[in-house]
């Protein structure tokens, strides 16, 4: 009876800490799930607000470059600036208090309703004269500091490429299709209980 009772105690004792180890587990992972989800939550938010922004810009104010807080971003759909900013690239253009002879500006004169991209070759008085770095010749009409958009101040490689393959190549539907695929994965994962080996 002694040894019976002996190890029925250490069984008890093994019980007891392998149910403080699974609560130990079980209060990380709670922590990590709150975590992630708070992060998740935060990046939705931030990205609702900015799109909501831009919206308002473009729907309600009529902007022709919607900004997010004089930043606007914009895809080269030419090569008059190659060498230094090729077609598909991505551009991140920002509003400034002033603007000299060397800055990369986007501008839209009024009656356009594609804005340039080029440089600032040489300043007038109020008007600041442009042209392309792949261009032989200075842009014909010169622009006013009210048509400048703003400064390029980044530029992201062949990013814009994807999003002309998603607009014209009926890109979107292939990234549905991907998302569908990967949500169905996800599903057909969780009806399968995690084993655990003993």
């Amino acid at each position: 009876m002694g040894k019976q009772e002996e190890k029925n105690g250490l069984n008890d004792v093994a019980e007891a800490e392998n149910n403080t180890t699974a609560v130990g587990k079980n209060k990380k992972r709670s922590v990590a799930n709150t975590v992630s989800t708070c992060i998740g939550l935060v990046v939705v938010l931030v990205l609702f607000f900015v799109v909501a922004t831009l919206a308002v810009d473009k729907f309600v104010k009529k902007s022709a470059v919607p900004s997010f807080f004089g930043t606007s971003t914009l895809i080269v759909a030419t090569g008059s600036m190659s060498g230094t900013i090729e077609e598909g690239d991505l551009i991140v253009v920002r509003k400034a208090d002033e603007y000299k002879v060397g800055d990369v500006v986007t501008f839209l004169i009024d009656g356009d309703k594609i804005p340039t991209t080029h440089r600032i070759i040489r300043i007038s008085g109020d008007k600041f004269y442009t042209k392309g770095d792949a261009n032989n010749a200075e842009d014909p009409r010169s622009v006013t500091q009210d048509e400048i958009v703003g400064k390029v101040t980044a530029t992201v490689p062949k990013i814009g490429l994807f999003f002309k393959w998603f607009r014209e190549d009926f890109g979107w539907a292939y990234l549905i299709a991907m998302i569908l695929v990967i949500a169905a994965g996800v599903i057909l994962l969780k009806q399968f209980p995690n084993k655990k080996r003993g």
